[in-house]
């Protein structure tokens, strides 16, 4: 793999030199000089170095109060880039950037039958939107440095169902790689969608500034992303976060039902209650979630007082999950959640009793999850080219597959 091999030919001069570059986005020979206490001989062999290998590029020049202009330097465009993969409930999100972070191609593909991991249409449609983005972005942009694709299951689970053959509710993980028609010897990570969601507000949206927080989820079904000390926390098995299955109304809670809590609060459920208990007096009941939102932003009480009753219940999982983790901030995603109709009262709920919990709304709204899954091919392909030059983000319980090798390996 074209990777692996530039990765062994850089020296820690060159590692070293090329991670300035990156971190700065564009810096100048005498400004990594003084940043890495090297000589200038040093540094300029190291960046044509890098320039020969394609990693490195001049992008513009800079001139000084004396003297000639300096060349700036930057990630070359043919240094490579990273495919990002949401596998949603109702849709397929891509996204490509280049190895610097810039967007190169984006795509959606809605699904017809939504939350059915296994529906007839899901590889086709991932199949398809993938060769295309191959086809626009390997010929210009260098070589396809690692995919990450982001799955609304525990992934450890997912691997285990998938090796033995039982994959459970959804398709087994060898009939997903081989739809992506990826060329031999691609790194692929796979993630839990709502913790590559919350990777993403960590990295590029309002938990920047955070070290401990925790992504909410409510749309469809419900989870968290729970990140302490700016790592993402898994647990034992992968399934740290999975608020969908906390019990309810214990003792009284049906044994047959793991999911009572999802049940409660997912969006169908939320529709499902309201129509039934629907005032004809506020007019026709709502047959859809927007339709619903759309009655309490025009102010029918029927509606308003039934996304009220919405946003205490969301506030008190928020509210469990700050007995917990002690978060210092809640952000709130999905279709439902981060709604601003709901916002006020989610927030009320929380601080009512922990006042110095923050509670805010996702600042990268439906791309959370897609950003989320480029994040960590980015920090996957700079650590294979940099080495310790790298502040790795990604732990060891990451899942880490290679294009073309069994499963199992």
């Amino acid at each position: 793999m074209q990777a692996a091999v530039e990765s062994a030919l850089l020296t820690e001069t060159e590692r070293a030199v090329m991670s300035v570059i990156h971190a700065q986005g564009e810096t100048t020979r005498p400004e990594i000089g003084r940043a890495l206490d090297l000589t200038k001989p040093t540094v300029s062999t190291a960046v044509a170095q890098l320039e020969r290998h394609g990693l490195v590029a001049a992008v513009s020049a800079r001139q000084g109060t004396l003297g000639r202009a300096a060349a700036v330097y930057g990630i070359a465009q043919s240094a490579g880039w990273l495919l990002g993969i949401d596998i949603g409930s109702t849709r397929v999100k891509l996204l490509a950037r280049g190895l610097d972070g810039a967007p190169l191609a984006s795509a959606t593909r809605e699904l017809d039958e939504p939350h059915q991991v296994q529906r007839p249409n899901l590889l086709p449609a991932v199949q398809a939107e993938v060769a295309q983005v191959m086809k626009k972005l390997s010929a210009s942009y260098g070589p396809l440095r690692a995919v990450g694709i982001a799955l609304p299951r525990i992934i450890p689970e997912y691997l285990a169902q998938s090796s033995s053959g039982n994959s459970g509710r959804g398709h087994q993980l060898p009939e997903m790689l081989d739809a992506l028609s990826l060329p031999t010897g691609i790194p692929v990570l796979l993630e839990n969608n709502v913790n590559c969601a919350a990777l993403a507000e960590l990295d590029r949206g309002v938990a920047a500034g955070h070290e401990d927080f925790v992504f909410l989820q409510v749309g469809v079904g419900i989870g968290s992303g729970i990140v302490a000390d700016r790592k993402v926390l898994r647990g034992a098995r992968g399934g740290a976060g999975e608020v969908s299955s906390l019990p309810t109304s214990w003792p009284a809670r049906p044994r047959d039902d793991e999911f009572a809590l999802e049940h409660y609060l997912g969006s169908r459920q939320l529709l499902a209650r309201c129509t039934a208990s629907w005032d004809k007096a506020s007019g026709e009941a709502p047959d859809t979630v927007p339709t619903l939102f759309a009655y309490a932003q025009q102010g029918v009480p029927a509606a308003v007082s039934a996304l009220a009753q919405h946003a205490q219940d969301i506030g008190q999982l928020a509210l469990a999950l700050t007995a917990v983790v002690d978060p210092a901030l809640i952000v709130l995603g999905g279709g439902v959640g981060q709604n601003p109709l709901l916002t006020e009262g989610i927030r009320e709920a929380v601080q009512r009793s922990k006042p110095y919990v923050e509670v805010s709304v996702s600042a990268l709204g439906d791309e959370a999850t897609v950003e989320g899954a480029v994040a960590l091919t980015l920090d996957h392909a700079l650590w294979s080219l940099l080495g310790s030059h790298h502040p790795r983000r990604l732990d060891g319980r990451t899942t880490v597959l290679t294009t073309g090798q069994p499963l199992n390996d």
